[in-house]
């Protein structure tokens, strides 16, 4: 058995790894990273994966001799060649993002789409900037998506990371531009300035309030100073320089006829993305079997507010997920906004949080109603002692029957809370500003 062949006992990726490990017959050769470190590949399996590497090695203008590589190190490059000979590669925090710049590069769609996943299943607090930065480098939309879906629930703790304080002009941008965020304009504020004396340190710039505006650009336009109280903004923001004289005058003139009950125009956004829950219910009672069936509820508010969200109740226990689908109505029963297919967990004050796509500006005094189908039968929770109306900001939201609460019979059942109404059932509350 001392001849016995290394192919023998082999598949097909075991033969390829173990030829690539032991550069056998390999008529390819790179040099890798500043040191221009040698490794050796088969042209047959590098055009068999990558167009890219079909065009440099057998395209009309392919490349002869050795191949320089100069923006990819060597460790990293045969991680990447391994994935292409065995379809097989671990992923870490450490790796993700340089395989991720290679399988972009040489267009392998399979491992871009392993390392989106891999970064969409690890977001938290302390990395979804980073992610976020990868994701607007490499144009992956849903996974800058998935971030800013995250961001929405959890901007005040991944603001404090240091990885904020590194992202690009773009990654501020695209955090200013999301509706909903659960902070005051204040403090967001706060937060953009630490960036941008970051920004004016890494172009060796001196940190001042011209140097953080030049950095920051056009960006601050993004900023909604009009939200903030007038107290904040007289005292940081108009006596600093980071605003011209056309802008300062701009908000104080808005804020002026706000005061003065006019509706205000300014050239910032006027309509504060630091949303609230609304909630209806006085008490959440036991468990109940979610249906299909679609539970509706209709409110009204009697100042201009902007809805930015449904509350929904959560599965009961720690290890099940439920899906839910919601439709917002206007007065004439039209659809004005819809989530498709949301899915959420158990949490341990019972109820989720669901972000409509675009927040809805509501006009007072005029009906809306909102429509929820959960799609699985899970054990969930339940809202009683209902309130017909709720304080809020120096206005009221009310609440009232919908069609299909007002079509379904009051008798009581084993099933009745089923029915959802004023008094009872589902949809425990609004997310409003």
């Amino acid at each position: 058995m001392e001849n016995y062949a290394w192919q023998c006992d082999k598949g097909l990726s075991d033969c390829f790894k173990h030829m690539f490990q032991n550069e056998l017959h390999c008529d390819v050769t790179f040099l890798l990273g500043s040191d221009r470190e040698n490794v050796n590949a088969h042209s047959l399996v590098l055009i068999a994966r990558s167009p890219v590497f079909y065009a440099l090695l057998k395209g009309p203008l392919a490349e002869k001799g050795q191949l320089v590589i100069p923006d990819i190190e060597k460790e990293t490059f045969q991680q990447f060649l391994e994935y292409l000979y065995t379809d097989f590669v671990t992923l870490t925090y450490e790796n993700v993002t340089s395989l991720l710049y290679c399988a972009r590069k040489y267009c392998v769609d399979k491992l871009t789409c392993r390392c989106e996943v891999f970064m969409e299943n690890r977001l938290d607090i302390d990395n979804v900037f980073g992610i976020l930065e990868e994701a607007h480098t490499y144009g992956l939309t849903a996974l800058k998506d998935k971030c800013v879906r995250f961001l929405v629930e959890n901007i005040q703790g991944a603001l404090l990371s240091d990885s904020f304080r590194n992202i690009c002009r773009g990654c501020v941008r695209s955090i200013l531009s999301i509706e909903s965020l659960n902070i005051s304009e204040e403090d967001l504020f706060e937060h953009i300035l630490r960036w941008a004396e970051a920004e004016c340190s890494r172009k060796n710039l001196p940190i001042t309030d011209q140097n953080k505006r030049l950095v920051l650009g056009d960006t601050i336009r993004l900023i909604r100073f009009p939200t903030m109280t007038s107290r904040y903004f007289q005292t940081r923001v108009a006596s600093a320089e980071l605003l011209d004289a056309d802008e300062v005058i701009d908000v104080f003139l808005y804020d002026f006829s706000r005061n003065d009950g006019g509706s205000g125009l300014s050239m910032f956004e006027v309509a504060s993305r630091n949303y609230k829950r609304v909630l209806r219910f006085r008490k959440t009672l036991r468990e109940r079997q979610a249906s299909d069936k679609t539970n509706e509820i209709a409110f009204e508010c009697s100042i201009a507010a902007t809805l930015h969200g449904v509350c929904v109740y959560t599965p009961k226990e720690d290890f099940q997920t439920q899906v839910v689908s919601i439709d917002v109505y206007d007065h004439k029963k039209s659809s004005i906004a819809s989530v498709d297919c949301h899915v959420y967990e158990h949490s341990a004050d019972k109820i989720h949080d669901v972000f409509l796509n675009k927040p809805i500006r509501l006009v007072p005094d005029r009906r809306y109603t909102i429509a929820t189908r959960h799609s699985y039968w899970v054990k969930s929770f339940y809202g009683t002692r209902g309130k017909p109306s709720v304080l809020f900001r120096d206005g009221v939201v009310s609440f009232y029957n919908s069609s299909l609460a007002e079509s379904s019979s009051d008798s009581e059942s084993e099933f009745e809370w089923f029915n959802t109404s004023v008094e009872k059932g589902q949809i425990p509350g609004l997310l409003l500003s």
